[in-house]
């Protein structure tokens, strides 16, 4: 019997009554027995490439999930082999490849190098495509390059690694670096992206998820790859998987490395005798008595807050699999004590992956579980380092803090950094419990079509985080009450969210037609819940509550949010030239009051590959092309949970009848109507292949508006609102932007090289405010930075200057600061009202670059490697508050060596004449003194390497052993005079009115590693 003639009784099949269907299927079961049921028998052989045998290759047979791995010769041997069945072998960097058996019992196969990668299978919303496949707007992450670099955190090996993503970090032990996807979509700080871990839903890529683990990053940019993901997508979303047991023998990989890191630069700060002769100078320049100051201390306060801070990793995986089951064990530490005195960061991890198949039945989890230990930095100690004077001594006996801070002859009002670290304490002990369980049930054996597959995933983030910040007696700057008492206060944070989705995919394949669909459920619930107890009057280091003197004051609150959804995804695909994508999810949030809860997200996308076509198909240059098309809406719930509902102050009494009586009271205004924020972008692509994969590049070109942006709209006081103001859906960004990324590699013989260069052009601007209040600017701290309509986001609103005033001729020319003299600095009457006000301010600068490229170069010649990382922004400005503090007179600080200021007509036509009184709007007002240049171009990253050769390590059971060197932020190319250009500011936390401005923002460190990775 052969395969028509089972075709025809499968037809004939359906006509028949019920009992003979039942015997007719025992008979077409037995027939295809007979004939897709072959003899078994073991194949073995050696996987080699042209340089001799590939240890650690995957030999598996099509279809099923059979397999095993090389050992040492590049040898293996594969059981119950049906004679007829298809072998594929595979090695990372190699072409796969799939012979038939034909009952042969020896295979000996040759692969070659890949240096395409249209065949990689990556994970895209909540489905597995083929590279050549993708349709949306999607970067893929070259994860081998991307974990070169050591660090604590996944987010800041980000940087520079995908087009469109902007990443800026510091070198605070413990923090979480900044990431943003094409540009700031909404004011209400929510605009990160989503993190979509293993199938498990995170805000963030936090300091406790251990990088090592990663094992695929794919970033999606626009509304059709994010559609999926709703009310999520508005900021795009970052798809991670993890690294899971593959078939084969255990392996054992234990990576290591130990580095040194510094504060790469000084800024350039007076010692105490030209601290003294300026400071005498300001004060007699405006007819003042100078102070009586100390000639005999002379404090680097640069020098005794710097240290040299170390980094240690470990890592040690466990990793194994047979034919029905994998494993992945993985433990790490991290440790980090920083660059200065005070902030330290400790992490322990262990990430469990598995995976278990039974027939048509997958189970398998994804769990991480963490601790860490954080001491934060306290204050903005890198202000102080300006503030603090070098003729105060960094430890005075003769206050009770221990610490100097200053006198009425040596006044300032900054504070003693040293101090501000070692007299405070504030540590924070987080646990956290992250990951997913999941079932899959195949309705059809996996190696037959179609394909439907039901999953279920379970997933859960559950932390539990203390905070513990302990206050010392004594005081540690002027003018503070030096007799108070310790102060303990613990905050202990549980949050538990728990996700469950349930999801239904199909795939089939007919003829030049492919068809895959996919329809989901899915819900999560996320609690959160704080409290705080303070107490007062310590006894020594004693650090619990009980120990206080006074009455313990205790708050918390706890908060519940929930979302559902419904989602679906078609996709159809004629003759692999022409695809179309249409996505949609419906959201409902409980954020939202009941007439605003659901919305829909929709999107469609289209591609053409067109090397399919004649005209191109066979040609030598052009390998692989293929133009994209999308349009979409995605969205952001963008508020706090209960912000629709009134605030309401208990307590509060009331006259009745005569007699006090309790009530409560609304105090603060809010807007029932609230909706979802929502993002809807246009955007068109082209991925191409050169020469076989040797060049290769991505073009990406889009528009996206957010709309209905939640802003706070002014409601007078007479209204009844004592709170903030009531949130609106009243804003309004347009974000414009071209990404291209190139690249070129070159496998010849021992030699190989790889050079990728990523450029992202962007433009921001401000559609409207709060139209009801006549679309009025909203400014941040001291109005320096400003949002309004026609501009970007976060620019610079000052005012500007046009030098100094040499003589008392140019003042009377001028004629607008009637009350200046000579050495004064300029200030520009753009309205030409005869006065310097806030109606002169201008915009200068912004705070977001209008480009960004970065430059990875990678090479490897025998055992050795290296690889070269470079990256820089331009277009960019940064409010160096830093030099404000340093640059005014009124308020005794230290001063820069580096500034020349006037002393006489033709001295200085940038710095002003130095004088305590600050009468003449002289050096505090904001002005474009202050906003410089953030353009800079960085080394991050150099790192070279030696593998041993097999030979040498295969007599001690060793399959690799790795040896390097690393060297992060090595140079930096910029002009600007503050400690580092990449800074967001200290207090940012994602507030697009602080963003851009100095205010002692913890720099990017210099940093050394050695490392060493085996494999067993």
């Amino acid at each position: 019997m052969n395969e028509t003639t089972i075709n025809e009784l499968a037809v004939h099949y359906l006509s028949r009554s019920l009992v003979k269907k039942t015997f007719f299927f025992l008979a077409l079961f037995c027939s295809i027995n007979m004939v897709y049921g072959q003899d078994n028998i073991t194949v073995t052989g050696t996987v080699s490439d042209i340089n001799g045998p590939l240890p650690g290759a995957s030999v598996i047979i099509l279809g099923t999930q059979v397999g095993v791995s090389t050992d040492f010769d590049g040898k293996f041997e594969l059981e119950s082999v049906p004679s007829n069945a298809t072998i594929v072998f595979d090695y990372i960097g190699y072409s796969s490849l799939s012979v038939e058996v034909n009952n042969r019992t020896v295979i000996d196969v040759t692969l070659e190098a890949d240096i395409s990668t249209l065949d990689e299978v990556v994970l895209i919303g909540y489905q597995s495509v083929k590279r050549s496949d993708i349709v949306g707007s999607v970067a893929i992450v070259d994860t081998d390059e991307m974990l070169k670099a050591p660090g604590g955190t996944a987010g800041e090996r980000l940087q520079g690694r995908a087009a469109g993503v902007t990443v800026t970090s510091g070198g605070q032990p413990g923090t979480t670096a900044d990431v943003k996807i094409r540009g700031i979509n909404s004011f209400s700080g929510q605009d990160s992206p989503l993190y979509v871990i293993d199938g498990m839903f995170a805000s963030s890529l936090s300091a406790d998820f251990n990088p090592n683990d990663i094992e695929s990053v794919q970033v999606l940019k626009d509304a059709a790859s994010t559609a999926l993901y709703g009310s999520r997508g508005m900021n795009g979303v970052i798809v991670i998987t993890t690294i899971k047991g593959k078939q084969g023998p255990l392996k054992v990989d234990f990576s290591t490395y130990y580095g040194f890191q510094d504060i790469s630069k000084k800024l350039p700060l007076t010692s105490a005798d030209r601290f003294i002769e300026i400071n005498n100078l300001t004060y007699t320049n405006n007819g003042e008595t100078p102070l009586n100051l100390n000639t005999d201390v002379d404090t680097d306060w640069q020098d005794a807050f710097f240290q040299t801070g170390y980094v240690q990793e470990h890592n040690l995986r466990f990793s194994g699999g047979g034919e029905t089951s994998s494993i992945a064990v993985t433990l790490n530490y991290f440790d980090q004590e920083g660059a200065v005195v005070g902030p330290e960061y400790e992490r322990y991890s262990i990430r469990v992956n598995s995976e278990l198949r039974k027939g048509r039945f997958t189970f398998g989890e994804n769990i991480l579980l963490s601790r860490s230990n954080r001491t934060r930095l306290q204050g903005a100690p890198f202000v102080d380092l300006i503030r603090m004077l070098p003729t105060i001594p960094v430890l005075d006996e003769n206050n009770t803090s221990g610490y100097g801070f200053g006198n009425d002859e040596n006044s300032t009002f900054g504070t003693n950094p040293i101090g501000l670290q070692e007299h405070y304490s504030d540590k924070n002990v987080r646990s956290r419990v992250f990951g997913n369980i999941y079932l899959e049930y195949d309705f059809f054996p996996s190696n037959r079509k179609p394909s439907l597959t039901y999953r279920l995933n379970l997933g859960m983030d559950y932390t539990q985080s203390r905070d513990q910040y302990f206050e010392r007696v004594g005081a540690l700057r002027m003018n503070n009450p030096d007799g108070g008492p310790s102060i303990l206060e613990d905050s202990n944070n549980e949050y538990f969210d728990l996700l469950a989705e349930n999801t239904l995919n199909y795939n089939q394949e007919f003829g030049k037609h492919k068809v895959s669909a996919l329809v989901g459920i899915t819900s999560q619930q996320a609690t959160n819940t704080w409290t705080q107890a303070h107490t007062e009057g310590l006894a020594g280091e004693f650090w619990v509550q009980d120990n206080g003197t006074s009455s313990a004051i205790t708050r918390g609150n706890n908060q519940v949010s929930g979302l559902k959804s419904y989602l679906g995804s078609a996709t159809y695909t004629y003759d692999d030239k022409y695809s179309v994508l249409f996505n949609i999810r419906r959201d409902g949030s409980s954020k939202f009051g009941a007439d605003n809860q659901w919305a829909n997200f929709p999107s469609v996308s289209g591609s053409w590959r067109m090397s399919e076509e004649n005209f191109l198909k066979d040609n030598e240059t052009f390998t692989y092309v293929k133009l994209r098309a999308s349009y979409g809406t995605v969205g952001n719930q963008a508020i706090a949970d209960y912000a629709t509902q009134a605030v309401i102050r208990l307590n509060q009494n009331y006259v009745l009848n005569d007699q006090v009586v309790p009530g409560a009271i609304s105090t603060q205004l809010v807007n029932p109507n609230l909706r979802w924020e929502s993002k809807t972008t246009t955007d068109i692509g082209l991925d191409f292949e050169l020469w076989k994969g040797k060049f290769y590049g991505t073009a990406d070109y889009y528009i996206s508006n957010s709309k209905d942006l939640l802003l706070q709209v002014p409601i007078p006081l007479s209204s009844g609102n004592t709170g903030s103001n009531p949130l609106a859906n009243v804003g309004e960004i347009e974000n414009k932007g071209f990404e291209l990324s190139l690249g070129y590699r070159v496998s010849s013989g021992d030699f190989k090289y790889n050079i990728v260069a990523n450029g992202t052009w962007m433009k921001n601007e401000v559609i409207a405010l709060v139209e009801e209040a006549g679309n009025i600017p909203i400014f941040g701290t001291n109005q320096v930075i400003r949002t309004a309509v026609g501009d970007a986001a976060s620019s610079f609103f000052v005012l500007e200057t046009d030098g100094i005033f040499q003589n008392q001729g140019e003042i009377d020319a001028h004629g607008v600061q009637p009350d200046a003299r000579p050495g004064d600095v300029i200030y520009v009457d753009f309205d030409d009202d005869g006065d310097i006000d806030f109606d002169d301010r201008q915009v200068v600068g912004n705070a977001l670059p209008d480009f960004e490229y970065s430059l990875n170069l990678d090479a490897s010649w025998r055992g050795w490697d290296a690889t070269a990382y470079f990256y820089g922004v331009s277009g960019i400005s940064i409010y160096n508050e830093m030099n404000w503090w340093a640059g005014r007179y009124d308020d005794n600080g230290n001063y820069r060596t580096d500034v020349t200021f006037w002393t006489g007509e033709g001295t200085s036509n940038s710095a002003p004449k130095p004088i305590h009184s600050d009468s003449s709007m002289n050096p505090i007002m904001q002005s474009d003194r202050w906003v410089e240049s953030g353009d800079y171009f960085r080394l991050k990253l150099f790192q070279i390497g030696y593998s041993f050769d097999s030979t040498i390590i295969e007599k001690m059971k060793i399959s690799k052993l790795r040896l390097y060197f690393t060297g992060q932020n090595l140079f930096t190319i910029t002009n600007y005079s503050g400690y580092d250009p990449e800074v967001i500011g200290n207090n940012n936390n994602g507030n697009f009115l602080t963003r851009g401005i100095d205010n002692g923002s913890f720099p990017s460190l210099k940093t050394y590693t050695f490392g060493l990775q085996l494999s067993l």
